[in-house]
């Protein structure tokens, strides 16, 4: 709704002032996108770095909830920025069901998992309204070559993506459904604490018990059930859309969940291009 989506943004506002205390005026002005606000948290963008990522967050795109931006195994030779709203990546057995593989939030890109390929290797669609920008690949091999330092930083964030798919996958595989529920929070309010700050215990959760036992590898029935066990034990309030994470120590112990955001290491980064 237009009072969620008001929210993120002021927490997308919010979270990156300490960043623009350090930025001159003219860099402060071209700061207005989440996605270079997810940069700022690892490195110190130049202005023309700034200036070159603008060009590719021009004439943003609604999608409806449910919307498909491609389909697995249909031409998707595109990259989109998530500039608001969830989005999920999914992929459909023989028999009808679902696995949810990844969900999308604001500043993050989307189609880089397929770059290797020119179709889709999953389906993505919208989880709620959202709005994107999309741009052909070539667009961002030409921001890489002009900025290497920025390649280096993409292709990083991109190997977040597949540390977080082998921790989904050992979560999955290894341990039980409060656990899975307990990892797939503690995961989604990682990457949403980017922006919102570190402190954000209530998360915008647009997912429905079917959304969320597909993500799981469990029946929705069983879902539900976990969600009033996990409730009713204080480590979690759940209300419509809203997710407050109550006694994330324990969630944490429960899960054995690896932080993953902290420390990454910069040092092999070139310098930034003048």
């Amino acid at each position: 709704c237009a009072r969620n989506r008001a929210l993120r943004r002021a927490q997308c506002m919010r979270c990156s002032n300490k960043h623009h205390e350090s930025l001159g005026g003219d860099q402060q002005s071209m700061v207005d996108s989440c996605f270079v606000k997810r940069l700022l948290q690892h490195i110190d963008l130049t202005a023309s770095e700034i200036a070159d990522i603008a060009e590719l967050e021009r004439e943003p795109v609604t999608f409806a909830p449910g919307q498909k931006l491609w389909e697995e195994g249909h031409k998707a030779d595109y990259i989109c920025i998530v500039q608001d709203g969830w989005l999920m990546s999914e992929t459909v057995l023989e028999g009808g069901e679902r696995q949810i593989l990844r969900f999308y939030f604001s500043g993050e890109l989307i189609g880089t998992a397929s770059i290797a390929y020119d179709h889709a290797t999953t389906t993505v669609r919208a989880v709620d309204e959202a709005q994107l920008c999309m741009f052909p690949r070539a667009r961002l091999g030409e921001l890489f070559a002009r900025h290497p330092r920025l390649s280096t930083l993409f292709y990083s964030l991109g190997m977040l993506e597949v540390i977080d798919l082998n921790d989904r996958l050992r979560a999955l595989g290894r341990t039980d459904g409060k656990a899975r529920l307990a990892h797939l929070f503690l995961a989604i309010a990682e990457r949403l604490r980017v922006l919102t700050g570190p402190e954000s215990t209530k998360l915008h959760v647009p997912l429905t018990q079917n959304d969320l036992a597909d993500a799981v590898g469990l029946t929705a029935i069983h879902v539900n059930r976990l969600l009033k066990e996990m409730s009713s034990e204080g480590l979690i309030r759940r209300h419509r859309r809203e997710l407050e994470l109550l006694d994330e120590p324990a969630l944490r112990r429960i899960a054995q969940f690896r932080s993953r955001r902290q420390n990454i290491d910069l040092g092999w980064f070139p310098p930034a291009q003048n």
